[in-house]
């Protein structure tokens, strides 16, 4: 942005209010902008500090106040005077919104200044009392230069200890800088090896580990055989292993043609990276369908539906909160389905946990859905949106579960 010299900026005009009559003897256009750059940097970070709706106050309050120590006397070189004495932030104390002993959020006096002044003075009246009782019989001048050498000696050991305190704390830093460091350089190694390494299956150099063709065959292969556990577990008798088997193989092989059936039919001959995105895409869909097939099933069971009626039961008995009966019907019926639905999935996961362990696989381990509906029925319902909380309302969240 191009400023005329000689006038005030028009977003600054509040911030720069207090030195508007000294900016005419700036002079320069590059000057100026540079200038302005410099008080919208510092305006920026006193927002950051106090917010927005306050920091034009705060910094025209802090550049008036500086103006009034210079005790009348004129301000030569606007551009060093604020650079140097003006703009800078000065703080009194360790807050990060004390400017000159004021609270640059309030307006008020820093409290952390005065406790630092409060400390101050205690040592001083500390010494004073010390040098009265070890010197009774002296002058008050002697007495007097006596506690300011012994405040002084404080002082200078005060001022070592910070000095060894800050070198110490120098060298542990460096020390952690130089670990971060070094873990950096050693993760960057890392990730070059990683990506530098070639796919474990077919080879194809720096691949990660496993190029994306190879990629997406792995997770077509995942898909499909979740595919076939979904069919599996609803339809075998999980107590015959052999005969799981024998259903997991012919469902597999019919699984195995329905892909290839529908992947066959792409005009042309696909490439293969094409052909496994493909593929994976299908597999994924036949994956959620069969899944949506088994919950459906499963859900028009006795079971779902028992715990549906309980959660419908559980709902109308707080009917008394809805205005009209067809409202209280309208939200217990909500309730029921989805009790229904979270029924029907903690069965199916029970279900492919079964099929898991019969086929060696390991299952973390979790309370079947009728302890944990159970368990749940005995809590106070959390809302009128958790309804069904006395059977199991608690369903919904064992199916997020």
């Amino acid at each position: 942005m191009f400023t005329r010299p000689g006038r005030v900026p028009g977003d600054l005009a509040l911030v720069l209010g207090p030195v508007a009559g000294l900016w005419a003897g700036v002079g320069r256009a590059s000057t100026c902008r540079w200038l302005a750059a410099a008080v919208r940097t510092e305006l920026a970070r006193v927002r950051g500090l106090v917010g927005g709706e306050v920091a034009e106050r705060v910094l025209a309050e802090r550049l008036e106040r500086r103006l009034l120590l210079e005790r009348g006397r004129p301000v030569v070189g606007l551009q060093g005077w604020l650079m140097s004495r003006g703009l800078p932030q000065r703080p009194g104390c360790w807050s990060h919104v004390c400017d000159d002993g004021v609270r640059m959020d309030t307006g008020g006096g820093c409290a952390s200044c005065d406790s630092l002044v409060g400390d101050r003075r205690a040592v001083r009246r500390a010494v004073a009392v010390e040098v009265a009782q070890e010197m009774p019989g002296v002058s008050a001048e002697v007495r007097r230069g006596e506690a300011e050498r012994r405040l002084h000696h404080q002082v200078q050991v005060r001022a070592a200890a910070d000095a060894v305190r800050h070198k110490r704390a120098a060298a542990e830093r460096a020390v952690r800088e130089e670990a971060v460091e070094r873990r950096r350089r050693e993760r960057a190694v890392a990730e070059r090896e990683r990506v530098s390494a070639p796919c474990e299956e077919c080879g194809v150099a720096e691949a990660a580990g496993l190029c994306l063709v190879c990629s997406a065959r792995r997770r077509t292969g995942e898909l499909l055989r979740e595919a076939v556990d979904v069919t599996v577990a609803l339809r075998a008798d999980l107590g015959d292993r052999a005969a799981v088997g024998e259903l997991t193989e012919r469902v597999a092989a019919d699984t195995r043609l329905l892909l290839d059936g529908v992947c066959g039919r792409s005009a042309g001959v696909p490439e293969a990276a094409v052909l496994a995105f493909d593929q994976s895409t299908v597999a994924g869909r036949i994956l959620a369908g069969r899944r949506a097939a088994a919950l459906k099933r499963l859900a028009g069971g006795e079971e779902a539906e028992a715990e549906a009626e309980r959660a419908f039961e559980a709902a109308m008995r707080r009917q008394h909160r809805y205005p009209t009966r067809g409202m209280a019907l309208s939200a217990a019926q909500k309730a029921a389905d989805a009790a229904r639905e979270a029924a029907a999935g903690a069965l199916l996961r029970e279900r492919l946990g079964d099929l898991a362990r019969l086929r060696g696989r390991p299952v973390a381990e979790r309370a079947g859905w009728r302890v944990r509906c159970g368990e749940r029925a005995g809590r106070p319902p959390a809302g009128d949106a958790a309804a069904g909380a006395g059977g199991l309302v608690g369903m919904g969240r064992v199916g997020a579960a």
